[in-house]
């Protein structure tokens, strides 16, 4: 870190840069829907569906999205390439897609197709999946993709051997209806479209941001009408929030830690002094209010981060978490635990989730042993050791151990009548919607955070284990 910036962050208490000019892929905010989107994406991924559409305006996040799916992918018998440089056309970009496989380019364009065939045959026999992965995509001329079109052609049997990841500004929804290219549009197995924040949501944001770049207690923060401010200054582009707040932090700096509040004339400042301007109208498209929904349902609110806990952590150690108030009916910390970090140590080197909750969603969750809490600005932030991932409904194998037994709690609960098959169909989408419904969640029917936090506390029960196999034909597939 630049000398500079580092006293800078340390005067203001902080450990890292809460808003830097680069994607951040450690801290991203990311919400229930996204996290679902993300699953989803990976799911095509594994199982050969297709290629997969990205779309967002500058600065919503697409290249941090690509590196958490990047991520996600890691280590599951993938290999890929990524292509950065979209500046590059036709035969260069096939050059450039064979270089990042190792491959040497021939020179012509069949004989590189070629080469990547038996490149692509080989992985496939190896039983790994080769994925590419092109950011920028909107800078595509029709050649290049007609190109890709080319490339999906590449299979063997049933599959495919190339997976694609196209990546761009929403012009590129408009590059792909042209009517030469029609066949590479209906291979698309799924279209994730990244929006601006709401209103609603950037106060969360910003304090996101600030409590994982170490933010002390009291610290800094914004105010809710400076929220406002700012949103109408961004029009809620996340890379355009990050400027006016990085210039908001040197507005800060000479004052004292209990006076660090940014107010609406803090805002409108650095949004002058950064060349903000409101967006056009389009990149003002309302979301619904996740706070909105959260009060009426008792869902999770705003950010998913799975964390893969080392040794160390990064945060700052000397700060307890805020205890439960005695009178919340929500779960607690242990009694002995009276460091956040050190709770999230207990839990474990893997499968820990740390997820923002809301004050509803805490006083509907069962109390239980090893679930960490500290208050944060705005809410609650949970963590606890999960048997249970979204993966493992949409796994490429037919049959998933974890599934089966959340059939069967389902079934224990009179609502799933399908065989113990460990598939993810549309039967076992309806009973998890009736079960969310139950529990006054989103009725989904997808297996989000807070419903798998429920399914994980309930299969931890006895009674859980309990329920006997139904006899019956009906598959969670059919």
């Amino acid at each position: 870190m630049n000398p500079a910036l580092a006293r800078h962050l340390q005067t203001l208490g902080l450990e890292r840069a809460p808003f830097p000019p680069t994607p951040d892929a450690a801290a991203w905010f990311q919400t229930a829907r996204l996290e679902t989107e993300r699953v989803e994406a990976a799911h095509c991924l594994r199982t050969r569906a297709g290629f997969v559409l990205l779309t967002g305006e500058i600065g919503t996040g697409k290249s941090t999205f690509l590196r958490r799916l990047l991520g996600a992918l890691g280590g599951e018998g993938m290999v890929t390439s990524l292509v950065f440089n979209t500046f590059l056309q036709g035969p260069d970009l096939l050059a450039a897609v064979l270089r990042d496989f190792g491959l040497e380019a021939r020179g012509t364009p069949a004989a590189d197709i070629d080469t990547l065939n038996r490149f692509l045959v080989k992985q496939w026999r190896a039983q790994v999946t080769c994925v590419l992965m092109i950011d920028d995509a909107q800078n595509l001329t029709l050649e290049s993709l007609e190109l890709l079109r080319l490339l999906t052609n590449l299979e063997t049997g049933q599959e495919k051997l190339l997976q694609i990841v196209l990546a761009g500004q929403p012009e590129l929804r408009d590059n792909l209806e042209q009517p030469g290219i029609r066949q590479l549009t209906s291979r698309i197995c799924k279209h994730v479209q990244l929006d601006v924040l709401a209103a609603d949501e950037v106060q969360r944001y910003v304090h996101y941001r600030l409590d994982a770049a170490g933010n002390p207690s009291p610290g800094i923060r914004l105010r809710a009408d400076a929220a406002q401010a700012l949103h109408r200054a961004s029009g809620g582009n996340p890379r355009r929030i990050h400027q006016i707040m990085d210039r908001c932090l040197y507005g800060l700096y000479a004052l004292p830690a209990h006076a660090r509040v940014i107010d609406p004339a803090l805002v409108r400042t650095a949004a002058a002094e950064a060349g903000a301007r409101p967006l056009a109208r389009r990149l003002r498209r309302a979301r619904p209010s996740l706070a909105t929904a959260a009060s009426l349902t008792g869902a999770l609110a705003a950010t998913v981060l799975f964390l893969a806990l080392r040794g160390t952590d990064s945060r700052a150690e000397d700060t307890p978490p805020t205890p439960v108030p005695a009178q919340s009916s929500g779960p607690s910390t242990r009694a002995d635990d009276t460091d956040w970090n050190a709770c999230l140590r207990r839990l474990g080197q893997a499968d820990v989730q740390v997820q923002a909750v809301t004050d509803t969603w805490l006083a509907q969750v069962p109390t239980r042993d090893g679930l960490c809490l500290r208050q944060l600005a705005g809410g609650w932030q949970a963590g606890w050791r999960t048997r249970l991932r979204a993966e493992d409904f949409l796994a490429a194998q037919d049959q998933h151990a974890r599934v089966r037994a959340v059939q069967a709690l389902l079934h224990a609960e009179g609502l799933y009548a399908g065989t113990l098959d460990g598939l993810y169909g549309p039967r076992m989408r309806a009973a998890i919607a009736h079960f969310q419904q139950r529990s006054g969640l989103p009725a989904s029917g997808a297996p989000d955070p807070a419903t798998l936090f429920l399914f994980d506390t309930l299969l931890a029960a006895p009674a859980a284990t309990s329920s006997t196999s139904p006899e019956t034909q009906h598959h969670g597939n059919g």
